[in-house]
């Protein structure tokens, strides 16, 4: 029930970061007049009827201002960031790293209609060079650049988290890795710390990473964390 609370008071927690980060009420002005009169239900089961991947990679989901703001605290993205956001969806949080740390952000969506929208308002508000969006898949497209990769992997299929994972080899050492609501297990992931955040869908759990070369299992966040194994709350204006 006090979830369910959270999820219907999400609104309100989203001024505080629609106001407080420059640009970002004119993204949300423009996301409502391009998705005033569209279903996403109908979106995605339109564009995705004969795409080559399980249903489940295309369930509804976005990442509040509110919790991405931590997010992007929490990772420490600056200016000097290539932030990639995998299966960005309408571009929020691809958006919210551009305008709030200054950061070169890329979405990469399989579904057509919501890379052009987030074109279009990329034009529309002039933000070339900061937002970029590629309609890609990014299980194939190049992932070299990126400092950080952002994944919320809530309702991914295990198949596409098993695929995403090989291509940590290709990765540069360094390069930091966020992923929701899936603790990932790699030997060259190492775990630096674990969010506990509310989503569009609820609390879930995000989990931040930092690729090494090393060998072995992956650690379970209890090996990793001194205290309690599990993720703590989020901040003051969200849950």
């Amino acid at each position: 029930m006090r979830e369910a609370l959270e999820i219907l008071t999400l609104a309100p927690r989203e001024w505080p970061a629609l106001f407080r980060v420059p640009g970002l009420w004119r993204v949300e002005a423009l996301f409502g007049a391009f998705y005033l009169l569209r279903l996403p239900s109908w979106d995605i089961w339109m564009q995705t009827r004969h795409l080559p991947r399980p249903k489940e990679d295309f369930r509804f989901g976005e990442t509040p201002y509110s919790a991405g703001l931590e997010i992007l605290k929490e990772a420490r993205i600056g200016p000097r960031d290539v932030f990639y956001d995998l299966g960005a969806g309408k571009g929020k949080m691809t958006f919210l790293a551009a305008l709030a740390t200054g950061c070169r952000a890329v979405g990469m969506e399989m579904l057509a209609s919501y890379t052009l929208i987030a074109r279009r308002i990329v034009g529309a508000l002039r933000l070339e060079g900061r937002a970029e969006f590629q309609h890609a898949d990014f299980l194939k497209a190049d992932l070299g650049e990126a400092t950080v990769l952002y994944a919320a992997a809530s309702s991914w299929s295990e198949s596409t988290r098993e695929l995403l994972l090989e291509r940590i080899a290709g990765l540069t050492p360094g390069t930091r890795w966020i992923s929701v609501g899936w603790e990932c297990r790699h030997p060259a992931l190492e775990l630096l710390s674990a969010r506990r955040l509310l989503f569009s869908w609820g609390r879930d759990n995000a989990w931040f990473y930092r690729v090494r070369k090393s060998e072995g299992t992956h650690p379970t966040v209890a090996e990793h964390m001194e205290d309690p194994p599990s993720p703590q709350d989020g901040g003051s204006d969200q849950g």
